[in-house]
């Protein structure tokens, strides 16, 4: 009786999901048309087979996880207090569906942000519900619970990045941020609390100084900004969900085989000892493990900050100023969201100079919210402007070329490429691009952090660029801090570099909206 009732209770809550997301989706539709025929032909409503095989496959794997898992039962899903929040969700979520056809039907704006909301409600639901799960009840261990929570992160990380405009978009990031940052901090003391309240206007202000530098080159909608800012800080998610299944040494299980977290210095001894550079001992094979590790993070890193740029503001590039400047509000917020994450950051500054220190030390804590603030954040504006930059020229890969082969420019590599693959052109382009914006953003991300934590690893800890180089002391490289060679090279160079992309007349040019067409550019 129980499991039929489990049941009909998921094929209720799968068709109040369906229709949360058909919702949603008509937003986008409703500025063209009238309420009433979006509701009347359900444009973004699945088929009724896409959502009988998505049923099915749910049902399938629950059913599998109840009858061969190692963590699930009926008892235990009865006596869990997480059934009973699963039923309060979908219990509100269906009064407030009621309440908006009542109240607010008609009502354009309300009836957008109103789905909006939900959505951001119901996907911070399922991934906290997930996470949860997986970090307190084992269902790593469980492949076909695995399988099932895995989809539904996916589903729903997708779900966060709809084909709206930018301002409900930035409202479902925004919904998701807030109950993210609630369930962080919703065990924490009032001097935690305080002190993250603190940290979080400390650090706006190099937001706020970033952006008035950067956004006064190509004016741009607060809406878009918006949306990028959240979506930066939304992709520090999946790098600290990958660091506490490191921590915890969780290994998840994928039927025939298992994926086991590793950490990214453990990651980088085992690439050095198994590369051409096996047989290097010492302190260079130190030097090439720090080096790989720092690699390895500016890959992870990057590639997160790509994603959700091209996935939350694509639709929105005009020129490939827009590109780099969005890239560069994405670079901002994931800088924002690591200082306020890290609890040895602005968190920990915070603490240590103000409320834990007998007296306040306001030197101690603007040198370290200065380093922080405008040295670490330029490294991120700098590596993901790079990557935002070659986007651009990927993306406006077709119009690009048809203006370059009209003034007589042209591309021996890739027409070579072309020549040998039979690929289109443009795609060639855009793939070099990509490839180009990719390596020269890790490399600047982790070469500062590989000559900054070089000292750290080397003997005798050599903080000079003298001592680095086995000078005397009394040489004047011996009072030339380390940092500081990277300091001046990522403020100063980074920020002329970034400007001069700007100022480009051909990264001016409005191209208008590319979505996913590309029209084909034939060889001069």
């Amino acid at each position: 009786m129980i499991q039929f009732l489990l049941v009909i209770g998921a094929i209720g809550a799968a068709f109040i999901l369906i229709r949360v997301w058909t919702g949603v989706m008509n937003v986008k539709a409703v500025e063209e048309e009238s309420l009433a025929s979006i509701e009347k032909t359900h444009p973004y409503l699945p088929r009724m087979g896409a959502i009988a095989v998505s049923v099915i496959i749910a049902g399938l794997l629950f059913a599998l996880s109840l009858r061969y898992g190692k963590n699930t039962s009926i008892a235990s899903l009865t006596g869990s207090t997480a059934l009973y929040r699963t039923i309060f969700v979908f219990v509100a979520i269906s009064a407030l569906g009621i309440f908006d056809q009542l109240r607010w039907h008609g009502n354009k704006d309300r009836y957008k942000y109103f789905y909006a909301f939900v959505l951001g409600t119901l996907v911070t639901w399922i991934l906290i519900a997930f996470k949860r799960a997986f970090f307190e009840t084992g269902i790593g261990e469980d492949p076909f619970l695995m399988a099932l929570g895995i989809t539904c992160v996916v589903i729903g990380w997708r779900f966060l990045f709809g084909p709206w405009n930018p301002t409900i978009k930035a409202t479902v990031l925004g919904t998701f941020l807030f109950w993210v940052s609630y369930a962080m901090l919703r065990y924490s003391t009032k001097t935690e609390l305080l002190a993250t309240a603190i940290a979080a206007v400390i650090a706006l202000l190099p937001v706020i100084v970033w952006c008035k530098l950067f956004l006064g080159y190509h004016k741009e909608r607060l809406s878009i900004v918006v949306l990028a800012f959240f979506a930066g800080m939304l992709s520090t998610v999946p790098i600290l969900f990958y660091h506490e299944l490191m921590v915890r040494g969780i290994e998840l299980n994928f039927f025939l085989f298992k994926v086991v977290p590793l950490s990214f210095g453990g990651s980088s001894e085992v690439f050095v000892a198994e590369s051409i550079f096996k047989n290097t001992t010492g302190n260079t094979s130190i030097i090439l493990v720090t080096l790989v590790t720092y690699l390895i993070v500016g890959v992870i890193e990057e590639i997160s900050k790509y994603w959700v740029l091209r996935h939350s503001s694509h639709e929105f590039f005009r020129s490939i100023d827009d590109t780099l400047q969005l890239a560069i509000i994405v670079a901002l917020g994931f800088a924002f969201a690591e200082n306020l994450a890290n609890p040895t950051y602005f968190v920990g500054f915070v603490k240590n100079y103000l409320l834990e220190s007998p007296s306040p030390q306001w030197g101690p804590l603007i040198g370290a919210v200065f380093g922080r603030g405008i040295l670490t954040m330029m490294v991120h504006i700098l590596s993901t402007g790079v990557l935002g930059y070659y986007f651009g020229l990927a993306f406006f890969a077709s119009p690009l070329l048809r203006k370059q082969f009209e003034a007589g420019r042209t591309h021996p590599i890739v027409f070579a490429m072309h020549r040998m693959l039979n690929l289109r052109t443009e795609t060639l382009f855009a793939r070099v691009q990509m490839a180009k914006g990719l390596f020269f953003a890790i490399v600047l991300h982790g070469l500062f952090d590989f000559i900054v934590s070089l000292p750290d690893v080397l003997p005798g800890n050599p903080n000079t660029v003298g001592a680095l180089l086995g000078m005397a002391d009394d040489h004047f490289l011996s009072n030339v801090g380390v940092v500081l060679v990277p300091a001046l090279l990522y403020v100063v160079g980074g920020f002329w570099l970034l400007s001069a992309l700007f100022a480009r007349e051909e990264d001016m040019k409005e191209f208008g909206n590319i979505v996913e067409a590309q029209s084909f550019v034939s060889a001069p």
